[in-house]
C-alpha cells in the first residue's frame, strides 16, 4: 500500500509529522509512504524506514497554477498511489488534490478545528478547553483512512551520520570537542512578535545562567535579521557560542540532541527540540498551548506563560499574527527573567549535578 501525503509548510508543523510516520511504520510494515514538503525539511525524516520525502521548492519551482499542475504531473509519474493524505488543509495542498481527483486517486484531509480556534482567540466570552493537538489531528486522518498507531514515547526525529558530523565539526572549530557542563540552547526568535519575548528580558536570562549555573550556552536563529541580533547577544556574552548562521538545519539537528535543555518561544526550534528528545522551556504570550501547538511529549512544566486569570485577552491569536488586544503585549512583558530562570532550575536539576546548582526563590 502506498501513500501520498501532502505538507509543505511551516517548519514545526512539518517537523510534527514525524511522530506520525515513526508510528506507522512500526505498526504496518508493507506501508510505503511518499511525502512531499519543502526541500529543506527532509532532514527531518531521515531513518524512518518505508518514507519517500520529494523534496520540493514551491516559491521557486512550482509557483502559481501552472507551477502546481507541474508538480501533480511529476507526483503522478512517480506513483501509483493508492490513497492521498493531505495534512496541509492549504490552498495549494487543495488544489494538488484537484487535479489528482481526475486520476481517481481519493483523498482524506485534516480537520483544523478551525470554529473552535476561534472561539479560543475572541475578545469577549473566549472558550479556552484543550484541543487536540496537531500531532493527534494528523493521526486521525491516517486513521480514517484505515491506519492507527500509538506515537509512543520519543525521540522521533534521528540526526543522520551526516548531520552528526557536521555538528561534531562545528564542535571542533569552536574549540567545544567533549561536554564539561551542562549545554543550555536559547533560541529567542518566532514567527511573529507577538511571540517573541523581550531581547532584553533574554539578555537578563543569559546573565543569570552565566552567574549562577555552570554551562555552555548556544544561542539559535535563522535568517539575517535574527543573525545579526544574535551576534549583538554574542558579543555581549562572548562565552556564548552562536550557531545561528553557523550550522546548517541538518547540522543543527545532531547539535540540539546534545542539549540539557532547549529555552524557546512557541516556534519551530521548541518543536524540533521536543521531539529530538530533548527538555524544552518554552516562553507563551499570545498564543496558548491549548490551541494544540505546544511542545510534544513534555509536560506542562515546560512552558512558561501569564495565566488568563490574570490576563483574560489570552490567547489573541491561534499562530501569533494578530493585533495585541492591549497594545502592550503584558503576556510577554510581565514574564521577568527571574521567572524563567526559577522554572529552568529543576529541569537542569535532572540533567546535572542538583549539589551545585542555585535553589529558586
Amino acid at each position: 500500500m502506498r501513500l501520498l501525503v501532502l505538507r509543505f509548510s511551516a517548519m514545526g508543523d512539518v517537523a510534527l509529522l514525524t511522530p506520525v510516520l515513526n508510528a506507522l511504520e512500526k505498526e504496518y510494515s508493507h506501508l510505503s509512504i511518499t511525502l512531499v514538503t519543502r526541500k529543506t525539511f527532509k532532514p527531518f525524516f531521515y531513518n524512518i524506514p518505508g518514507v519517500e520525502v520529494i523534496g520540493v521548492d514551491v516559491d521557486k519551482d512550482y509557483r502559481g497554477l501552472y507551477g502546481l499542475y507541474r508538480l501533480y504531473r511529476e507526483l503522478r509519474v512517480l506513483g501509483p498511489y493508492q490513497l492521498g493524505i493531505d495534512v496541509h488543509g492549504s490552498t495549494r495542498s487543495r488544489i494538488i488534490k484537484f487535479f489528482f481527483k481526475f486520476s481517481g486517486l481519493r483523498f482524506e484531509s485534516i480537520v483544523k478545528g478551525r470554529r473552535e480556534k476561534r472561539a479560543q482567540i475572541r475578545k469577549h466570552r473566549k472558550v479556552l478547553v484543550p484541543l487536540p493537538h496537531v500531532v493527534d489531528r494528523y493521526m486521525h486522518v491516517f486513521e480514517r483512512a484505515g491506519y492507527k498507531a500509538d506515537t509512543g514515547r520519543g525521540p522521533w526525529i534521528n540526526p543522520d551520520t551526516r548531520s552528526r558530523s557536521l555538528a561534531k565539526d562545528f564542535l571542533d572549530k569552536s574549540k567545544l570537542p567533549r561536554k564539561e557542563n551542562l549545554w543550555i540552547g536559547i533560541a529567542p526568535f518566532a514567527g511573529h512578535a507577538q511571540k517573541l519575548w523581550p531581547l532584553g528580558h533574554m539578555r537578563e536570562l543569559i546573565s543569570l545562567i552565566r552567574q549562577n549555573i555552570p554551562s555552555q550556552v548556544f544561542l539559535f536563529g535563522g535568517g539575517k535579521d535574527e543573525i545579526l541580533q544574535l551576534q549583538e547577544i554574542h558579543d555581549d556574552f562572548p562565552e556564548t557560542i552562536l550557531v545561528a548562521g553557523n550550522l546548517n538545519l541538518e547540522g543543527e539537528l545532531a547539535l540540539v540532541l546534545r542539549l540539557d535543555v532547549m529555552i524557546a518561544m512557541d516556534s519551530s526550534n521548541m518543536h524540533l527540540a521536543a521531539l529530538l528528545g530533548i527538555r524544552v522551556l518554552s516562553i507563551w504570550g499570545a498564543t496558548h498551548p491549548y490551541s494544540g501547538f505546544g511542545p510534544y511529549g513534555q509536560d506542562e512544566n515546560s512552558i512558561v506563560q501569564i495565566p488568563v486569570s490574570q490576563l483574560p485577552c489570552r490567547p489573541c491569536s491561534i499562530f501569533g499574527n494578530r493585533a495585541c488586544f492591549r497594545g502592550d503585549l503584558a503576556c510577554l512583558n510581565w514574564i521577568t527573567a527571574r521567572a524563567v530562570f526559577n522554572r529552568l532550575l529543576p529541569i537542569l536539576q535532572k540533567s546535572g549535578d542538583s549539589e551545585n546548582m542555585p535553589q529558586t526563590d
